[in-house]
């Protein structure tokens, strides 16, 4: 008897068919395109009908700020802790860039995010927010661990956060141009390089940074 396994209830069958449903979407929006890739196409992928993923997703743009959301997370922020010498996010910026080409599905789907996000209102608002989530508990982590890191107080964190998504983001453009660094090791070095920068003084006659969100 203790070795009978526990019956499924319908909420794990529905997250699981969630993730599925996400993971798909997310391997269809970021090889054929968000644009030309429908609900309908997802549907007969999953062999599912259409009624069934609206009842997990609102709209294709809930599913793919979805997918952006769990890539992400899974991608990004659960490799994010490191060890290593010298201070922790510097160690963790070197880590994560080094990395790179395992987040290539994550930079292709916010690409195709970014380029309908320029005709549909809905498929931007909702990429905002997404991205806004994250961006924010970024910027807090940072703030909360300022001192423990090193990080000079002239340092605009926002803007530091800002620039490290942007060169993330970036590397997703230019690899849809076929453009790519020329080798993990150096990918890595140069953004260990920008997490030390943190640590500098600012140049003289720089203006003293406001304390604000992503949203501000």
């Amino acid at each position: 008897m203790g070795n009978e396994k526990r019956p499924e209830r319908p909420s794990d069958r529905a997250q699981a068919t969630r993730r599925a449903l996400i993971g798909l979407a997310a391997e269809m929006f970021a090889t054929r395109g968000y644009l030309q890739t429908s609900i309908r196409d997802v549907a007969r992928q999953a062999s599912m009908t259409t009624g069934a993923i609206y009842g997990h997703f609102r709209s294709k743009a809930d599913l793919l700020a979805a997918a952006i959301g769990l890539r992400t997370a899974l991608d990004l922020e659960a490799r994010a802790a490191t060890t290593g010498p010298g201070p922790a996010h510097v160690a963790a910026l070197r880590k994560l860039a080094y990395d790179h080409p395992k987040r290539r599905q994550l930079r292709a789907l916010i690409v195709e995010g970014a380029a309908a996000s320029h005709t549909d209102a809905e498929t931007r608002d909702q990429l905002r927010d997404e991205q806004l989530s994250h961006l924010e508990a970024w910027i807090a982590g940072y703030e909360a661990e300022r001192e423990n890191l090193g990080i000079d107080p002239s340092v605009d964190l926002h803007d530091a956060v800002m620039v490290t998504w942007a060169i993330e983001v970036g590397l997703g453009v230019l690899e849809a141009f076929g453009i790519e660094p020329t080798s993990r090791r150096t990918w890595g070095d140069m953004s260990a390089r920008f997490g030390r920068s943190l640590l500098l003084p600012p140049d003289e006659g720089s203006p003293t940074p406001r304390r604000r969100t992503a949203r501000s």
